[in-house]
């Protein structure tokens, strides 16, 4: 049997090695200022930075994916907000439960340029995933306990209101007192 020869191992780019600080400062300058490769190039450079114009290429065209695709999820939202209008919090909370997970699987199913794998999830990574699950199921129970609860202290008032009309209406005929207990009980369902 042949065997599969073995996978070489992702080497983190000269980018992924810089300092935080120099990357964030490259995904401001490209997403919120329009730089380009080469001015950002020119910027390391004179901040002491030594990068290649492929390497700064692959991790621009990288921010601009990630970027695209938020603006992508963005607008998925306003549109889902503008269909659902005014809906329960209940819809909305499942809308984005739904939303959340696709975008979970699309991202593990996403294939990294560069190795042509799938996007790994670090335990702290599935662990808040998880998380905000958890957030939305709990939120989406809160809110119907609320609305289980309302529902009822809006029918216990309407039978009790029921009730104070039925027995008023039944003293106004004349009825006897036994008569006026019984309707209110019939309509009550108890002796409250």
């Amino acid at each position: 049997m042949a065997r599969r020869p073995a996978k070489a191992r992702h080497r983190p780019s000269t980018i992924d090695q810089l300092d935080k600080d120099v990357r964030e400062l490259i995904g401001q300058l490209r997403i919120d200022h329009g730089w380009t490769i080469d001015q950002i190039r020119q910027r390391l450079v004179a901040m002491g930075q030594t990068v290649s114009r492929s390497a700064l290429g692959r991790h621009v065209r990288t921010l601009e994916d990630v970027a695209g695709e938020m603006r992508e999820a963005q607008a998925m939202a306003t549109a889902l907000a503008r269909e659902v209008g005014d809906a329960d919090q209940s819809r909305m909370l499942d809308v984005n439960a739904q939303l959340l997970q696709a975008n979970m699987f699309k991202l593990m199913l996403a294939a990294r340029e560069e190795d042509g794998e799938g996007v790994q999830l670090t335990a702290k990574d599935a662990k808040a995933f998880a998380d905000a699950l958890r957030s939305i199921a709990l939120t989406r129970k809160t809110d119907l306990d609320l609305i289980e609860r309302a529902e009822k202290r809006a029918a216990d008032r309407a039978k009790a209101e029921a009730a104070d009309n039925a027995t008023r209406a039944a003293r106004a005929k004349g009825l006897s007192k036994e008569t006026v207990e019984s309707i209110r009980f019939a309509v009550l369902g108890s002796d409250a």
